[in-house]
């Protein structure tokens, strides 16, 4: 693992392989408040974004620059993960204190809800985020805290893998980056970046400037996106 120092502007990691040394770029490119409050999750989709909040129960869809689009009511209270199931074609809403998934289709509406299994000390340790990994086609869940948990489940919410993760507070949000088969895991207690493989094991860590960052995004540019769940702003960078 290789720790780097962020002048917020600029993440530069470099990567000894052999006699070379290959480096990965994280460029900073803005910084916007969007209208969301308490945003919690978040994820790219057909172009747009979407972020779920935990303080209300709505799907807001963004543009890539952070300017709303459409917001649709859901029946979920205490999101905090969002994904686009590309098996099911329809978005999953993850909540944390009924340990619940539910699929939710911009036509179709709502679908089917699961629980998934799992221990907890609190209301506030459980379920934190969700991905898609499309190489895999399987769903990827996080536990927040007590105990820290990556969870490969089923689209109907059973427990297929549990790896435990070693890094980090806490972890607060997750995508799966389909160029570099890794996931990014947010811990917005340890003000991180992690990427991680799909064993959970780290690979790097990235220190952030951001306030209670509480979810993570990557659009088909390479950009990255986290939202603040505490300042509501929306950080867009390049991975380089």
């Amino acid at each position: 693992m290789y720790k780097i120092s962020v002048l917020f502007g600029v993440l530069l990691l470099a990567l000894a392989c052999g006699n070379s040394i290959p480096s990965i770029k994280i460029e900073f490119i803005s910084k916007t408040k969007i209208v969301v409050t308490e945003p919690s999750g978040l994820t790219f989709y057909n172009g747009s974004l979407f972020v779920i909040s935990d303080a209300n129960s709505f799907l807001y869809q963004m543009s890539l620059s952070g300017k709303l689009e459409h917001k649709y009511a859901v029946p979920v209270k205490g999101m905090e993960g969002v994904a686009f199931d590309e098996k099911k074609k329809a978005f999953v809403l993850l909540s944390e204190t009924k340990r619940k998934m539910t699929y939710y289709s911009l036509k179709d509406g709502v679908g089917a809800s699961y629980k998934i299994k799992g221990k907890q000390s609190a209301d506030n340790d459980g379920l934190e985020g969700v991905c898609f990994n499309s190489k895999k086609e399987s769903l990827y869940v996080l536990n927040e805290a007590k105990p820290k948990k990556l969870l490969k489940i089923s689209s109907k919410g059973k427990i297929k893998k549990n790896y435990d993760l070693s890094f980090g507070k806490d972890v607060s949000g997750i995508v799966y980056d389909d160029v570099l088969d890794v996931f990014w895991i947010l811990s917005d207690a340890s003000k991180a970046l992690y990427k991680v493989d799909d064993k959970g094991e780290l690979l790097q860590e990235f220190p952030l400037s951001i306030e209670k960052a509480e979810g993570i995004a990557i659009d088909d540019q390479r950009r990255l996106y986290i939202v603040s769940d505490q300042t509501a702003d929306l950080f867009i960078f390049q991975i380089k």
